[in-house]
């Protein structure tokens, strides 16, 4: 079924985003002005939205690949029918330092279940109006479920874009062995492992968590940078989701990595 784009008029309170495909920030002002973006949220699935789920959109400070994003401004709404749905987001121009990277996130949860998310890099100042694509997170699956265990799970995405290649080539990859509790694999550079579990509850999804990694001490000419971003951010994950044959990793609300199986 063909989706049909829904157009808004450029609403700018006092300062004009600009369009430009360079996707560069308006310049901080400080007279007191506010800016806002204008854009919508939908999805691929054909499905309708179950009563009392709520959309939100955060504008995001996603500079800092070490770090969790800084939200600098949310708005909340509740969508009525089918997608897409609109939304406004203001924020201050003056918080805006062109130096620093930026990103829209969305979610759709039904109170404390996460139902759907972006987990893709989506530039807030492309443009009004700006589309962001949320995908729909799994069902939890129970403890032991053969989907996670017994495949190898190669990195699809990093912190919300493409994860680029490590040495030889390589994704970073990730198995786990659930008789040892262990969790291995290549994480750009050279081959780690170390325990994960399973226990206690998560904000979202199924909790997950993994124990510091030890690896191999090879030099690598290319992957180091991504090994360090890759390891770091298991050291974060909180929670996953398993839908088909992709793995999404979590750290709080906020999908950090996606996976898919072999």
């Amino acid at each position: 079924m063909k989706r049909s784009k829904v157009w808004f008029p450029v609403a700018l309170l006092g300062l004009m985003l600009t369009a430009c495909s360079g996707g560069e920030p308006p310049a901080s002002n400080a007279g007191g002005t506010v800016a806002t973006i204008e854009g919508s949220v939908y999805y691929r699935e054909r499905m309708l939205l179950p009563p009392g789920v709520e959309v939100e959109v955060q504008l995001q400070d996603v500079s800092r690949a070490d770090a969790m994003a800084t939200v600098l401004a949310t708005v909340n709404q509740v969508p009525e029918g089918a997608p897409p749905y609109p939304f406004e987001i203001t924020y201050d121009p003056a918080g805006i330092d062109p130096r620093r990277r930026y990103a829209l996130r969305a979610t759709i949860s039904r109170g404390e279940q996460l139902l759907f998310t972006s987990t893709e890099y989506t530039d807030p100042f492309q443009g009004n109006p700006v589309e962001v694509l949320v995908q729909r997170v799994a069902e939890p699956v129970q403890r032991g479920a053969p989907a996670l265990v017994g495949r190898r799970w190669r990195l699809e995405t990093l912190a919300g874009e493409p994860a680029p290649a490590g040495a030889g080539a390589q994704p970073p990859d990730l198995q786990f062995d659930e008789a040892d509790m262990r969790a291995s694999g290549f994480s750009g550079c050279n081959r780690y492992s170390g325990g994960y579990r399973r226990e206690g509850a998560a904000e979202q999804g199924n909790p997950l968590a993994f124990t510091a990694m030890a690896g191999t001490l090879m030099a690598c000419p290319e992957g180091g940078e991504l090994e360090r971003r890759y390891l770091r951010m298991l050291g974060e994950v909180t929670a996953f989701t398993i839908e088909a044959d992709r793995l999404s990793l979590l750290a709080g609300n906020e999908v950090v990595a996606t996976y898919r199986a072999d």
